[in-house]
């Protein structure tokens, strides 16, 4: 078993990291239709957690690990005693909750710690990609799937959970695909993908995804004319601009049609402005429109923080306020 473990390790990883997009459009499935809270997603991956644990300490003999592993596991008893003592609420939901923020800083050290016997191929990373694309592309086309948001903005998501999720997901592997589409040759495939990319990034309508293309691309043009600067070769300087103005002019025209642009739209109508310029001329305006006052919110979240006792600071006891539970957003980690 053990040499069969370390022989396969690579595929087992692979099949695994496949996988994703489909349990993520099971629990999509099971909160939004079914409205069942705890999937078979949670449990898919709390297991594959705990094989590749199991397999680093007892395969792979990486006893080092251990320590990681013991503080966040005192971790967890120290949050639930605090969540008894101090909440009342759903345990299981709580436990949940942890398994959500601890589940990739765990999965990443454990199989960061056997680097050495894992690689991923360009295949596989290629069909995580697409298969993330063409779930969120074809209900989009169909007109099928869940919105993006209950009330008034624009956005689709196809059967995932929710915009923020599947959003992020995208972000993330906005520069594994810069890395495929650099390293592969086949002209056709790619263009296909670039297409469904961008189609699907701004008809989700969610700020996150567009974000993380600009920034992808600025990084990699600063890369890219760094080399051509070093190697002397100026005139594909040239047609990198020129491309750069072409592909910008198309986006032009394309962006009043999608839902991005409706999101921003409506934004501006609430507000009242007449203008994206007019946000920045007021901080609240500034909070509102980029942040959607999560801003405000944190500073909420921090005057409660502040009057909880040492034991909520120290273990992160938190949504808490006069014994009721507060709405969670992604900036609450801060706190």
């Amino acid at each position: 078993m053990d040499k069969f473990i370390k022989n396969n390790i690579n595929k087992i990883v692979a099949v695994f990291l496949i996988l994703q997009p489909f349990l993520d459009v099971i629990t999509g499935i099971c909160i939004h239709t079914l409205k069942i809270n705890f999937t078979i997603g949670i449990i898919v991956r709390v297991l594959f957690l705990l094989f590749i644990s199991f397999i680093v300490l007892f395969i792979f003999k990486k006893k080092k690990i251990i320590i990681p592993y013991l503080i966040i596991g005192l971790y967890f008893i120290f949050y639930i005693i605090g969540t008894i003592l101090y909440k009342d609420s759903n345990y299981i939901f709580e436990i949940q909750n942890l398994v959500k923020v601890f589940y990739f800083p765990l999965l990443f050290v454990s199989l960061y710690s056997i680097k050495d016997y894992i690689r991923i191929s360009n295949m596989t990373l290629f069909t995580v990609v697409f298969m993330y694309l063409i779930l969120l592309f074809v209900p989009t086309l169909l007109g099928v799937g869940y919105k993006s948001y209950e009330i008034t903005k624009a956005g689709t998501l196809g059967f995932f959970n929710s915009a923020n999720e599947i959003s992020g997901i995208i972000s993330m592997l906005t520069p594994i695909m810069f890395i495929i589409f650099y390293e592969s040759k086949k002209i056709i495939p790619i263009t296909l993908l670039i297409i469904m990319y961008l189609m699907v990034i701004l008809m989700i309508g969610t700020k996150t995804p567009l974000l993380s293309l600009l920034i992808t691309i600025g990084i990699s043009i600063l890369y890219l004319w760094r080399y051509l600067i070093k190697t002397k070769q100026i005139k594909y300087i040239v047609i990198s601009v020129l491309l750069i103005l072409f592909l910008s002019f198309g986006l032009v025209l394309v962006f009043p049609k999608t839902n991005f642009y409706k999101n921003i739209r409506t934004h501006l109508d609430y507000l009242k402005l007449d203008n994206i310029t007019d946000v920045f001329k007021d901080e609240k305006l500034v909070d509102h429109f980029i942040f959607s006052s999560r801003i405000k919110f944190l500073k909420n979240k921090s005057k409660i923080y502040n009057n909880s006792n040492t034991y909520q600071k120290l273990f992160g006891i938190g949504y808490i306020n006069n014994n009721k539970e507060t709405k969670m957003i992604e900036m609450d980690y801060l706190n």
